[in-house]
């Protein structure tokens, strides 16, 4: 906890400060029976008795000046736990000592050091900055020296764990797979810090301060989370490592989950103890995978940043390339919606539960497919084709590359769609359902879009139909087809919810094409830059990790 503290020792030099941060045990009463943790001349960690999995670093400044006068890093019991579960998914088959849980001390004194110079950042005024993932190359993060030199993130205050990015090969040291004190942090903290011989105003800070910002125009590294973006950058993900190119950092970390998985079983077993572990990592597994899925579904519609001030070239915001949105999308029907079989073992999945990983799946899957077809990325879409024309990924292309990839069985000579898929399928419809019916349905070009969607498939369904290659999966396009008339129009729906036990059961269901033709058709072709002077201190706020 000591070494978590004074880790930041560094980074006050380059604003002039030797030993600008020590950490000491709290007195005995016998040393100091004045002393209290609720004094607000001290400041504390606080280690807490609790399951909740989480650590927390607020301060309290002086509201006029911005100092910093006090501050309590809150330190809940059950961080070990989030810690084993994140170093394990991710690192775990480049670290020797992580293969065989619980972690041996050492290990876990490492984690917890990590976990409070992090919380440490934010006493010392540091917001987070989800930036600095994307300010280094693939190949600079998996490279030993780069990283020895640089890590693999610019900073600590990103939620950029332990570098996934990285393979065994790389033969990067255990102690180098943490983030550390990068470059951002020693500058951040000069910028903050360093006095300015002759600044009695913060006015008179303003061309200094604004200088020192400027470096990072020529050094990416020093750059800070882009505001105003609204979470379109798909460069400043939370969770992420290497997201300069999620594509490819994804199918990287893919490699070593797959590594995870197969050292799942003889990680987690100890004679004599149940499977609850077993289970609760093949969970964090699944849900690890599911994450890393959606840094790349963040592509499609998002926009580049960069934070810029009047006096710098060009805009804040570029919107991903064409290419680089589709071969996301391509990405993901690869990867996301094929059924994730290394994620399948019976041997885990018989010790853990009788049924359920046909819903399992179906969750994770439900996720990314939710965060795709959100009205809001469909609309960036919309925009980006308004302003860019042909160079754009129109909407249209984008929601047809998708439903492609998701019923690409429709279009084979045969048509056998297995478990996973159909339950695939059945989200899909589940979602536009959603969109369309639910309590807040787009009012903007995202609704037209979705329902010329569900008219496409039903024509895709009538033609492969007669191509079933075996009765589940006809009974499966049949009743595909049935969902798509009610989805469009849900009037259908509730008359037959309310009919004879014939309606129910869909006999009443007005034919296909009476359908189609009511609703139409569609053509098959169918730190900012610096903050502000005059608040240089006071806009350094804290935030929980």
């Amino acid at each position: 906890m000591k070494k978590g503290v004074e880790v930041w020792q560094p980074a006050f030099v380059e604003a002039g400060f030797s030993n600008a941060i020590i950490a000491r045990d709290a007195p005995s009463p016998e040393e100091d029976p004045e002393w209290h943790p609720e004094d607000a001349r001290f400041s504390v960690i606080r280690w807490l008795p609790s399951t909740t999995q989480n650590a927390s670093g607020p301060h309290v400044h002086d509201p006029r000046t911005g100092e910093i006068l006090e501050t309590d890093i809150q330190f809940y019991h059950n961080i070990q736990k989030l810690l084993t579960t994140w170093y394990f998914l991710q690192v775990g088959p480049l670290d020797p000592r992580a293969q065989k849980l619980p972690f041996p001390d050492e290990l876990m004194g490492e984690l917890l050091a990590y976990v409070v110079a992090h919380e440490v950042g934010h006493t010392l005024g540091f917001q987070h900055n989800m930036k600095a993932s994307s300010q280094y190359s693939l190949e600079q993060i998996r490279d030993p020296q780069f990283v020895k030199t640089m890590g693999h993130v610019s900073t600590l205050m990103d939620y950029s764990r332990f570098n996934y990015v990285a393979q065994p090969e790389d033969g990067i040291p255990v102690e180098d797979l943490f983030p550390g004190i990068g470059p951002y942090d020693k500058w951040a903290t000069m910028w903050g810090y360093k006095p300015i011989p002759g600044a009695i105003t913060s006015d008179d800070e303003f061309e200094t301060l604004n200088e020192w910002a400027l470096v990072q125009d020529q050094k990416p590294w020093l750059r800070f989370t882009t505001p105003d973006a609204a979470g379109t950058d798909p460069q400043a993900q939370t969770e992420a490592v290497g997201d300069v190119d999620p594509v490819q950092a994804t199918e990287l970390g893919l490699k070593n989950l797959r590594r995870v998985a197969d050292m799942l079983l003889p990680a987690t077993q100890q004679d004599g103890k149940n499977w609850t572990q077993l289970e609760d990592m093949y969970g964090s597994l699944l849900g690890q995978w599911s994450r890393e899925m959606r840094h790349v579904a963040a592509l499609v519609g998002g926009f580049l940043t960069q934070q810029k001030h009047a006096g710098q070239e060009g805009v804040r915001f570029e919107p991903v390339p064409r290419a680089r949105q589709a071969g996301a999308v391509q990405f993901l029907n690869a990867n996301a919606f094929e059924t994730p079989d290394f994620l399948i073992n019976p041997e885990i999945l018989r010790r853990i539960e009788p049924v359920g990983v046909l819903d399992r799946i179906r969750n994770a899957q439900r996720g990314i497919l939710g965060a795709l077809l959100n009205p809001t990325r469909v609309q960036q879409l919309v925009e980006q084709e308004a302003l860019d024309g042909d160079s754009a990924y129109a909407a249209v292309d984008f929601l047809n590359d998708l439903r492609s990839g998701i019923w690409r069985e429709l279009g084979e000579q045969r048509v056998h769609i297995d478990p996973y898929r159909r339950n695939l399928q059945r989200v899909f419809l589940e979602t536009l359902d959603g969109r369309l019916n639910g309590s807040a349905p787009p009012t903007n070009d995202a609704r037209a879009l979705f329902r010329g969607q569900l008219i496409e498939l039903s024509a895709d369904l009538d033609r492969a139909l007669g191509k079933s290659a075996d009765v589940t999966t006809r009974h499966h396009l049949l009743d595909t087809r049935d969902q798509v008339v009610k989805i469009l129009d849900p009037k259908v729906a509730r008359s037959q919810a309310g009919g004879t036990a014939a309606g129910r059961f869909g006999l009443t269901t007005p034919p296909l094409e009476t359908i189609r033709t009511s609703v139409g058709r569609t053509s098959k072709s169918c730190p900012i830059v610096g903050p502000d002077s005059g608040h240089r201190r006071a806009r350094l706020g804290a935030s929980p990790t």
